[in-house]
């Protein structure tokens, strides 16, 4: 019998309701508690995997939580049409009245939200269908003309030919449902900021369209944090979700006009703060993507002088410098484009640090060759000779990060946190331990292809989860050392055999294969004998063991 203290009640299931005309995909997540109310989130364009706000942003809420993905035959819809035949909406209808059914909710439980296209969507089934709690960020309220100008969703949604009155009739959609209806019975928040360049078309002209609403809600932010359309909903963000915990607990927060945000600036002020913060030892560099790929290092980032030379803007040199052991490295870097500085790096008054980015001068990365095996601190080194300044920083990560990749003879780790940048540069094969637990199951090499998989884990090691390790072929002969790749399977039937009694660690993930199970290509393999290696990367250590000999022809 299952343990139901062991399942995970707020599980997200993703699924696909056919239940209508045109398939709809979705995901789902259970309430938490008592809580009897329905949340359906409709996404925006380039929504991450099609949805928004499926990270972690809604983990707080209590409501039951129904994503609706707007992909159908490829392409966007608003949720309403292909070539104005409206069965994509008639079924992501029926996808919320059955998801309500099953809850046993009215549409007075119901709330909607969704940020661009997705607060278009969020309006028009409110008003339509009558759910009464509506929470739009930045919607666009002329769709027809909006989707012409966005011409594949264009003639996705209004026919090849795009014509006139096909974009009459969707820019009519919302407000006519508004001039009809003004909103009455509905809770409405919608969030805007002039600094939206989609303002004086989509919204300001249809504002007075509301006025009619009992409980119309207007936020409009004015700050220097928010410049263009698709920054008004990540500031916003924790007054969307009071609006949304509010109304999931019945009460139905009113507050009319709210301007938020601080847009004033003392320019004198602003000049002395920002002169002192360009003359402090300050200094940022932050990797924002990484990759190992052969011998060469592909890092691309921020990095810059902070604050403002009161003498105006000057251009600035930037360099990787890689050292440890004694050994010291530099290496030029391209300088690039950076957006959005004035929000990331947001220090008491926006700055834009337009030229804050780097990249590797040659596409194909910085290269590695002659560097010998070690341990690596990364830092980052900014000039401005025109200032006289020269300074130089660790370099840390956005988001921390461990990529592992076999070159030749070597094993090349790039390690990554909030704190620092690791380069490790070692031999591929490892320590032979007696721990070692390891099996061959099966090889074979056919016109040059190898293939091979078994198992191979040690003992107090757990192997527990995909992941847990990076698994190698190394080939060694006489002239040239070559190491592959290899994944890993979850195969507890081939693994168990051979944990020894008296370890109750777990190990299903402990099986290694080529991808695919399709082996890997020796094409360009120098002809000879050589001595066939595996060998397993996990943590600060690094095991091999021996499989055997292969001879190339």
């Amino acid at each position: 019998m299952p343990n139901l203290a062991a399942v995970d009640r707020r599980g997200v299931v993703t699924g696909t309701d056919t239940s209508g005309a045109v398939p709809v995909e979705y995901r789902f997540r259970p309430a938490e508690g008592d809580v009897r109310h329905l949340i359906v989130v409709f996404s925006g364009f380039a929504a991450p995997n099609g949805y928004h706000f499926a990270g972690k942003s809604l983990n707080g809420l209590r409501a039951n939580v129904l994503w609706i993905r707007d992909e159908f035959d490829g392409h966007y819809s608003y949720y309403m049409c292909r070539s104005m035949n409206f069965d994509i909406e008639a079924s992501v209808l029926g996808l919320i009245q059955n998801t309500m059914g099953q809850l046993g909710l009215g549409p007075e439980q119901v709330s909607l939200l969704g940020v661009s296209k997705g607060g278009s969507a969020a309006l028009y089934y409110g008003l339509k269908y009558g759910f009464r709690n509506i929470v739009t960020v930045v919607p666009q309220f002329l769709v027809g003309s909006y989707v012409r100008d966005r011409a594949e969703t264009g003639r996705y949604m209004l026919g090849p030919d795009m014509p006139q009155a096909h974009v009459d009739m969707l820019d009519g959609a919302i407000p006519e449902l508004l001039k009809s209806y003004g909103g009455q019975g509905h809770n409405i928040y919608l969030f805007t900021s002039e600094a939206d360049e989609q303002y004086e078309t989509e919204i300001s002209p249809h504002l007075q369209l509301f006025w009619a609403c009992d409980n119309f809600n207007l936020i409009r932010t004015n700050s220097q944090l928010v410049r263009q359309h698709g920054e008004v909903s990540g500031y916003n963000l924790p007054l969307v979700l009071g609006m949304l915990s509010a109304l999931s607990d019945g009460a139905v927060p009113r507050l009319g006009f709210v301007e938020n945000g601080d847009a004033r600036v003392d320019p004198y002020e602003r000049q002395r703060y920002l002169a002192e913060l360009r003359a402090s030892e300050a200094l940022t560099a932050v990797l924002n993507k990484q990759d190992i790929r052969g011998n060469n290092l592909l890092l691309s980032g921020h990095a810059f002088v902070p604050g403002e030379s009161p003498h105006g803007e000057f251009p600035t040199v930037k360099s990787l410098v890689v050292e440890g052991g004694g050994k010291h490295f530099e290496f030029p870097l391209a300088t690039t484009e950076a957006k959005h500085t004035y929000s990331l790096y947001f220090d008491r008054y926006a700055r834009d640090y337009t030229d804050g980015g780097f990249e590797p001068e040659a596409k194909t990365g910085i290269s590695m060759a002659g560097m010998p095996g070690g341990v690596y601190e990364l830092s980052v080194r900014v000039s401005s000779p025109a200032e006289g300044i020269d300074r130089r920083t660790k370099l840390v990560a956005r988001r921390p990060f461990d990529i592992r990749r076999p070159f030749g003879g070597l094993e090349i780790s790039l390690i990554g946190d909030e704190q620092r940048v690791r380069l490790v540069r070692r031999p591929v094969l490892g320590h032979f331990s007696q721990e070692t637990a390891f099996s061959l199951e099966k090889s074979w090499l056919k016109d040059r292809v190898l293939h091979v998989e078994g198992v191979f884990f040690v003992h107090g090691i757990e192997a527990a989860a995909h992941g847990h390790a990076n698994y190698y072929l190394v080939l060694r002969g006489a002239q040239a050392t070559y190491s592959f790749r290899l994944g890993m399977s979850r195969k507890p039937l081939a693994v168990r055999p051979h944990v020894r009694r008296g370890d109750f660690g777990s190990y299903d993930f402990a099986y290694f294969a080529t991808s695919g199970y399709k082996g890997v290509a020796l094409t360009n393999a120098i002809a000879g004998d050589y001595e066939a290696y595996i060998s397993m990367s996990t943590g600060g250590s690094l095991f091999s063991a021996s499989a055997g000999a292969v001879t190339l022809p």
